[in-house]
């Protein structure tokens, strides 16, 4: 049996503390949703799954999100949904659990999603809270420290461990940066994007454009950014960019 994708929306990006600051994960999620079925025309009740990547799942993206999403959203009660979290790799394995299941025949029509409010739940908040309140002693137990011969496991030591053992220098990663905003502004002006975004009412405008954009971007700027550690060469200019949005297929 085949999978196919019917239709895909997505909320544009926003920064941290930018335009969607002041939308809650759940009502974010919700709009794409409710999108989808707009643009479909599908009956609602015929979903038969919704199943949600999330991150940060704490705060306002706890406590089931994915069903918080549905229940936020013009979809009926009787719709079920979950939460997956596979760390930044969580809404693609939405993706790939939902093809799975129509796959398999288990189930028949599917919606995928994600949404991540990094202003409103800020990245390590799920480790960094208990450890403020002396709950635990953290994700990582001795036995896994001991393994592996570190304290801690965080993205940006992986990325500087991967840097070092392929060989990818300062300059590498800054034009590859470089070429990413530039592709995107490219994109943007173009209006390469303007049928998959789901406009959302902020402040009585309309967000409808991804604000992590640079359009400005200049090999210079992004070298003139501090490394994150000493000797490294990975920089908030050519790391991956903090976000808030939703998106779903």
């Amino acid at each position: 049996m085949e999978a196919y994708i019917i239709d895909a929306a997505r909320t544009a990006g926003g920064k941290r503390e930018g335009a969607l600051k002041d939308w809650h994960p759940a009502d974010l999620g919700a709009a794409v949703l409710n999108a989808l079925v707009e643009r479909t025309g599908i009956d609602p009740a015929a979903i038969d799954d919704v199943i949600v990547g999330c991150v940060g799942q704490v705060g306002e993206q706890a406590f089931h999100i994915g069903r918080n999403v549905v229940m936020a959203s013009k979809l009926p009660d009787s719709v079920p949904a979950v939460s997956i979290d596979r760390q930044c790799g969580s809404s693609q394995q939405s993706v790939h659990f939902a093809a799975q299941a129509v796959m398999s025949g288990t189930q028949d029509m599917v919606i995928a999603a994600g949404v991540e409010s990094m202003t409103r739940v800020p990245m390590g908040t799920p480790i960094i809270l208990p450890m403020q309140a002396g709950i635990g002693i953290g994700p990582w137990p001795q036995s896994i420290k001991d393994r592996y011969g570190v304290n801690d496991f965080t993205q940006f030591r992986g990325a500087e461990m991967m840097a070092k053992k392929y060989g990818f220098s300062r300059g590498d990663l800054d034009a590859f940066a470089l070429e990413s905003h530039r592709k995107a502004a490219a994109a943007t002006q173009a209006g390469a994007f303007e049928a998959e975004i789901v406009p959302l009412p902020v402040n009585g405008d309309t967000h409808r454009t991804d604000e992590g954009i640079r359009y400005d971007a200049s090999l210079e700027g992004l070298g003139g950014l501090k490394t994150l550690v000493p000797d490294g060469v990975i920089t908030a200019g050519n790391a991956s960019q903090i976000c808030d949005g939703a998106s779903g297929s």
